[in-house]
């Protein structure tokens, strides 16, 4: 930045102490409210074709497109340069928001999310990997604090169609998120939309900055998991069959769920016979029994 003219001492000891107090300001102030992007998709600005030969043209532009870099890199010093190109082609300068950890059970998701600004180049990620990383933003010269804002989620549904904001998360003051599907799934059911069953993927984060679910493989683990837990005595036989009737153990739990009913229609017939329970009571509890013939065999 040039001076032109003299300026008093004085004043460029205030104006020195004003750009200081603006610096702490900015350092101290919390993180927009508004969430940030993730890596670069869509078309490439028309500087970042600058320089670019005919060899890595396509490779450099693929890259930018789809924020990835290829698995099998043959342009990375063209690429370096259309990343800076890129950054500098953005105005105002974009924000990104990354993943510094994440850990997910069968219904929980845990995130640590920051943000980065002041890139010097446009950051990408590496091959394979889904989300940017402190890695990525690090390489990209970036500024990095934790994000303190919402974190929308939205749904896609089998036919590919997105539905936005179907949930609003939020994370703390470190960066942390945490998110119940249990939650999400009972939050959709209130406001009368369809459950978290009618989706096949959750993207976390405005175009999945954050990381996304499948929830088709996540059904199927719980499916899993219940089938396991019917099967060493645990929980309902019944339900688990009609929540999960494609299950391959469906049948086996069936048969389980069968016995179990029997059993249950056993104790209460004893029950009857005991004057602990009526026989009004038994038929209204159960249409169909074998034991209803017994019972009216015994009345008459």
């Amino acid at each position: 930045m040039k001076l032109v003219g003299s300026v008093p001492v004085a004043g460029l000891q205030h104006g020195r102490a004003g750009w200081l107090a603006l610096v702490l300001a900015l350092l101290a102030a919390p993180a927009a409210a508004k969430e940030p992007r993730g890596s670069a998709t869509g078309e490439p600005a028309s500087a970042v074709m600058t320089g670019l030969s005919d060899r890595c043209r396509e490779e450099v532009v693929q890259t930018l497109k789809v924020g990835e870099i290829a698995a099998r890199e043959l342009c990375g010093a063209e690429r370096m340069a259309a990343q800076r190109r890129q950054i500098k082609a953005s105005r105002p300068r974009p924000t990104f928001g990354l993943v510094e950890r994440a850990r997910s059970g069968l219904t929980r998701v845990m995130l640590v999310v920051s943000v980065a600004r002041s890139c010097t180049y446009w950051p990408v990620r590496r091959p394979g990997h889904p989300v940017l990383g402190l890695y990525e933003v690090k390489a990209a010269d970036c500024w990095v604090r934790r994000y303190t804002g919402e974190l929308s989620l939205a749904a896609v549904l089998p036919d590919g169609r997105r539905v936005a904001r179907v949930f609003v998360a939020r994370s703390d003051g470190e960066g942390r998120v945490e998110l119940d599907l249990l939650h999400v799934d009972a939050s959709l059911r209130r406001r009368g939309q369809p459950g978290l069953d009618a989706y096949v993927r959750l993207e976390l984060g405005n175009d999945g900055w954050a990381g996304s679910v499948d929830l088709v493989a996540m059904r199927a683990q719980l499916a899993d998991q219940h089938a396991a837990w019917v099967q060493r005595g645990r929980g309902v036989p019944g339900l688990m069959v009609e929540r999960h009737p494609e299950h391959p153990s469906a049948d086996r739990i069936r048969a389980l769920a069968l016995e179990a009913a029997i059993k249950r229609q056993e104790a209460d017939y004893q029950a009857v016979l005991r004057g602990e329970l009526t026989a009004r009571r038994f038929r209204e509890r159960y249409p169909w029994s074998p034991y209803r013939q017994l019972l009216a065999e015994r009345h008459e």
